[in-house]
């Protein structure tokens, strides 16, 4: 088993087919299956099983999958730091960043970049999880934050923080607050009943992660309006139209300003791991490491200082 072989394995999962996957290769199609045959003898198992469609990954294919982006992301990073050691970062780097992330790190990112390193040009992109999640996988972009990525086995995360959703509704609906502007006493589960709410539509990453942990607690919200705006939902909310599920910094200013308040929810697990994301088939780059640095260092000092109410996860 080599790097080459571990590559072309990746693509295959990507594409979910193998003729596809050897026309992005831009090698001959037998020559992929037989590369293949060789990595399942050498594994004594199947990897993947033909569909109506192309291939799908077994267990055992699945279980590389997760291997094999920890593996390519290590040799990447490995050659890339050797071979620049001496070298300053210089060149282009995509970020994609979700809404919420974007608000607190977007701009310091960019701020901070200007002096710890110039030669290299940042581009944030923002968009959906889904859309950041897309462009990782066709090489669009470099690095992304996503979260609750660690099932993405054909993609390499590291989780960096865990933050929790609150209850937010119009102002003062929750009674005194702490000087982060939640309330200081949790509200029951018995409130989410009889609320509208205003949330993302069912294709959103957030809306899954609603649903599956209140689906876990036998409850249900009563969604009367779904809407995939970050800002339209917090007017609507301060307007009085419904409630939401939003994490701290995607309300901080407005909590700040005394537009929205915010709640914890006793007895239910809302938290949300956050993750920088790479693509293990895309090869590595001085600069695009350097940036994540950056922002790791950007993050932990907004926890630091509470700027961002999130709990650290330790380096792995």
């Amino acid at each position: 088993m080599d790097e080459v072989q571990l590559r072309n394995f990746m693509m295959i999962s990507r594409c979910a087919s193998i003729t596809e996957a050897a026309d992005r290769l831009g090698i001959a199609q037998p020559s992929l299956s037989q590369q293949l045959l060789r990595l399942e003898d050498e594994f004594g198992t199947k990897l993947f099983r033909r569909t109506s469609r192309g291939v799908a990954a077994t267990d055992a294919g699945r279980m590389l999958q997760e291997h094999a982006a920890t593996i390519l992301q290590a040799m990447n990073r490995a050659r890339e730091e050797v071979q620049g050691a001496e070298r300053v970062p210089q060149g282009q780097v995509a970020i994609g960043l979700p809404g919420t992330a974007s608000l607190i790190l977007g701009v310091q990112l960019l701020i901070a970049s200007r002096a710890a390193l110039p030669l290299v040009n940042i581009h944030v992109r923002e968009a959906m999880s889904g859309t950041i999640r897309r462009w990782l996988e066709e090489g669009r972009i470099e690095l992304g934050v996503l979260y609750d990525a660690e099932g993405l086995h054909h993609l390499a995360s590291k989780v960096i923080a865990r933050e929790t959703l609150l209850l937010v509704g119009p102002a003062g609906a929750f009674g005194k607050a702490d000087e982060f502007g939640i309330a200081i006493e949790p509200v029951e589960q018995g409130v989410l009943r009889g609320q509208d709410f205003i949330l993302p539509s069912v294709s959103h990453g957030l809306r899954k992660l609603i649903e599956r942990r209140l689906h876990m607690e036998n409850l249900s919200l009563a969604v009367t309006t779904e809407i995939d705006s970050l800002a339209h939902t917090k007017t609507l909310v301060a307007a009085g139209f419904g409630y939401t599920l939003l994490s701290h910094a995607a309300i901080r200013a407005e909590l700040t300003s005394g537009e929205l308040s915010a709640a914890l929810i006793a007895g239910i697990d809302l938290s949300r791991s956050v993750s920088f994301v790479r693509n293990p088939a895309q090869r590595l780059t001085r600069a695009s490491i350097e940036v994540e640095d950056l922002a790791t260092q950007l993050l932990r000092e907004m926890v630091a200082d509470g700027r961002w109410l999130a709990t650290l996860v330790s380096d792995n």
